[in-house]
């Protein structure tokens, strides 16, 4: 359910490379004009990973732990919402 708010948010999943000791699970990003947010998503938990930065390689946690519902979620991912992407006024 979480993954179809994140959809809905402007997210989508990519492939990213798992480290031995993390949980199996998917990641989103979001790309803005001045950084992207990327979240992973473990898979049967209700736990998540919220990153930020220029770009893929070069992000910041932000914020690990629980999230029982997608209104959590959306909570957590507020903060980064001016990372959205903006339109290119000529």
């Amino acid at each position: 359910m979480l993954d179809v708010q994140l959809a809905d948010a402007g997210f989508f999943p990519i492939s990213w490379p798992e480290a031995p000791d993390q949980l199996p699970g998917t990641t989103y990003v979001r790309p803005g004009r001045r950084e992207l947010v990327r979240v992973f998503l473990a898979h049967n938990r209700s736990e998540v990973a919220i990153y930020t930065g220029r770009d893929l390689r070069s992000t910041q946690l932000v914020y690990r732990g629980p999230t029982a519902d997608a209104a959590l979620l959306q909570q957590l991912c507020a903060p980064f919402a001016n990372s959205s992407p903006q339109p290119i006024e000529n």
